[in-house]
């Protein structure tokens, strides 16, 4: 009897019928042969949208920009002049960092509600400009390396994955750029000393502290660490 009950429980299904399912087990109601059938991904639906927007933003998005000479491009001599012009009588500090915020935002170089990002590049900037004046740039060398600077902080907010040892041979390329007298790639603004003296002020205040810009940058806390050497046989 307890046979007999099991048999009748299972739902008969014409072998036809299981040609066009596909499904892992059958159903328990019956499809009628011939109907369309709706296919189901075995992947979640959140792993689908990325696949269908070619998953962002592990992919690079489109041509990666080459160095170039950024005279006179995005901070001129006239930012500059704006940014001491702005220094409060009561408070230097808080007109500098006034005016330096609302030359990032009117750049597009970071949106106004991005306030990590604009705090980090308002305090990176101040000392920057700071280190500057100890070595009596003037104001085209300034607007050339805040320029510089800028330029790199893009260029590393360009893909989320980006290694820093890229980043390093853009600002190194730009520095060469602006060191180097080859026209018209290059013009000879900084000098060699100058230009090597520069370098290690950005890899001391910039590229040693990537993970932080990271999490500034894109407002998140998940960073790809990779060990460069190799374990020893």
């Amino acid at each position: 009897m307890s046979s007999e009950l099991k048999n009748e429980s299972k739902p008969s299904v014409n072998p036809d019928i299981l040609c066009n399912i596909k499904a892992a087990s059958i159903p328990v109601i019956q499809v009628v042969s011939g109907a369309p059938l709706k296919e189901q991904l075995s992947a979640p639906f959140y792993f689908h949208s990325l696949k269908e927007n070619e998953a962002p933003p592990f992919r690079k998005p489109g041509k990666e920009a080459k160095p170039r000479l950024l005279i006179g491009t995005l901070i001129t001599e006239d930012d500059v002049v704006e940014m001491i012009a702005a220094t409060d009588v009561h408070n230097a500090n808080l007109g500098f960092r006034k005016k330096i915020a609302e030359i990032l935002v009117r750049k597009n170089i970071v949106a106004s509600y991005h306030l990590p990002e604009k705090h980090f590049l308002i305090d990176f900037l101040l000392e920057t400009i700071g280190y500057a004046a100890q070595r009596d740039f003037n104001k085209f060398k300034l607007a050339c390396l805040l320029s510089i600077y800028l330029s790199t902080h893009l260029h590393y907010k360009w893909y989320y994955w980006i290694s820093p040892v890229d980043v390093w041979h853009y600002f190194k390329q730009l520095m060469i750029k602006h060191t180097i007298e080859d026209s018209p790639d290059g013009q000879e603004v900084f000098e060699p000393e100058e230009c090597y003296d520069i370098m290690s002020h950005f890899h001391t205040n910039y590229l040693c502290n990537l993970p932080l810009v990271h999490i500034l940058s894109f407002e998140v806390h998940r960073l790809k660490l990779l060990w460069p050497f190799k374990n020893k046989k």
